[in-house]
């Protein structure tokens, strides 16, 4: 029963990030934290590298590569921060960090702060995403920021192509530091038929829905998660 209902959320969390260009981890990762923390963040970034792969190759006419190689270049260490955090995290504290990096995301990407892509702005963007992407896998935020001012397609493809590189890394990490259990890969092999829908229907969201409306729904929907995330975590400690 637990699969079922992770694997319908991220089904929904699918279609967002075939939408918009970033989700998945926004919005399951706080969900799957209350049912089955244990899956966190190993499962999330490999079912995150499939997706955004199947993304990358959908929108890869309009990707801007000078960004995607300098977030990559930033993640690089970023990556090695997240990985150890993980390492050194108890399971409470990790989900303290995870509802915080959903609260974070939610506010940089509501305010209407526009900084831009640049070299130095991309390559920051990196670090942070390689540090929240790799402890919590919610690492779209930073780059999603950096984005604002290109087309939807454009943030798709861009956002996909340097979640494929980034999303590689911290897995490689995660996997170095014995942070990758094969609980994670299995989960991400019995839950990759989920992300597949999800990929399918962010299609025809694209044709009918605004992605505003979409992504608004998310937000809202990823803030009760962090919230709850957050009590429950408090009282984990406290116990």
């Amino acid at each position: 029963m637990e699969l079922i209902i992770i694997g319908a959320i991220l089904a929904v969390a699918a279609c967002v990030q075939g939408a918009i260009g970033f989700g998945l981890g926004m919005l399951a990762a706080p969900l799957i934290a209350l049912i089955a923390p244990e899956l966190l963040p190993g499962t999330v970034l490999l079912l995150a590298f499939v997706l955004s792969f199947a993304i990358f190759i959908r929108e890869r006419g309009e990707i801007k590569w000078s960004v995607v190689g300098w977030t990559s270049l930033g993640r690089v260490p970023g990556s090695l921060v997240g990985a150890v955090l993980v390492a050194i995290l108890p399971v409470s504290g990790l989900s303290l960090v995870l509802a915080a990096a959903v609260i974070l995301g939610v506010v940089v990407s509501l305010v209407g702060w526009r900084p831009g892509y640049s070299l130095g702005s991309a390559s920051v963007a990196g670090f942070a995403a390689g540090i929240l992407g790799t402890s919590t896998s919610i690492g779209g935020p930073p780059l999603a920021l950096i984005l604002r001012d290109l087309s939807p397609s454009a943030v798709r493809g861009t956002m996909g192509a340097a979640f494929v590189a980034g999303t590689a890394l911290s897995v490689v990490f995660l996997w170095a530091g014995g942070s990758l259990s094969a609980e994670q890969w299995k989960a991400a092999l019995v839950l990759l038929p989920a992300v597949a829908v999800g990929f399918m229907l962010s299609s025809l969201v694209n044709r009918f829905i605004q992605s505003r409306h979409l992504y608004v729904g998310s937000v809202v929907l990823s803030l009760v998660g962090a919230v709850v995330v957050i009590i429950d975590s408090i009282f984990g400690l406290l116990a």
